[in-house]
């Protein structure tokens, strides 16, 4: 089942494309179905971020629809996209966007607080997340006093813990060691796996787009490359850096 589609996604800045030919996106076809771990890949400035943030309804496009569970959210108001976003979507920011004054639990629950969700039925859903990410023993900590990798994981939960239809990251990994970077990325495939959630995510890094089942790469704000792994990691690895290279012109 499809759970988001974009048509035609334009987005410039400049008004004389003649004079200041920038399209950051170029007409972008794509669709996402149930249960896909989607990545997008492309050098810096190719659109990606823009991208997730139009998907998302956080920016707009010059042109073009996005469709997330057979609603237009590009034809919503900027409140309805807004409630938009904590009802449907669960987004994981390359910076994590905690609040530094409340712990990690309470930064998690704050969409079923918003949701007005019974107590018991909160209480449940952080022992379900918090525990699948392995940091139930630190909820109750700030986010200052643990490590960046418990803080992303965090931010996971948040961004999980009202059940979205999909999840969008940007760079989710780009804050972490090489080591914490394969321990989030193998809970992110575990999640997808049980719970056949679907993922959209921004990064420029190779292992972590290798975890996925198809990566998308964008050049000159057009997709350029669509790639499915058959299942074996390091063979999908080799392929993302092979289709890296031919678009690069190395």
């Amino acid at each position: 089942m499809e759970v988001l589609c974009a048509e035609n996604i334009v987005k410039v800045y400049g008004e004389n494309l003649e004079l200041d030919p920038c399209n950051v996106l170029n007409g972008i076809n794509l669709s996402i179905e149930n249960g896909e771990f989607t990545d997008i890949m492309g050098q810096s400035g190719s659109g990606k971020t823009t991208l997730l943030n139009i998907l998302s309804g956080i920016d707009k496009p010059n042109s073009g629809t996005v469709k997330i569970m057979n609603k237009y959210i590009t034809s919503l108001s900027k409140k309805e996209k807004s409630i938009f976003r904590r009802e449907n979507l669960g987004i994981i920011f390359q910076k994590f966007n905690l609040l530094d004054n409340i712990t990690l639990e309470e930064n998690a629950i704050l969409p079923l607080i918003f949701k007005g969700i019974s107590t018991s039925s909160i209480d449940k859903k952080v022992k379900e997340y918090f525990t699948l990410f392995n940091i139930y023993d630190i909820r109750n900590k700030y986010p200052c006093n643990v490590s960046i990798g418990e803080q992303q994981r965090a931010a996971a939960c948040r961004a999980l813990i009202n059940d979205p239809c999909v999840i969008l990251a940007d760079e989710p990994t780009g804050s972490l060691d090489p080591n914490t970077s394969k321990n989030f990325m193998k809970h992110l495939q575990m999640l997808n796996e049980k719970r056949k959630t679907a993922i959209l995510m921004v990064t420029h890094d190779m292992y972590a787009a290798s975890c996925c089942k198809r990566v998308l790469f964008l050049k000159s704000g057009r997709i350029s490359a669509d790639i499915y792994s058959k299942g074996d990691q390091g063979a999908f690895f080799n392929r993302i850096l092979d289709t890296l290279s031919v678009i690069s012109g190395d």
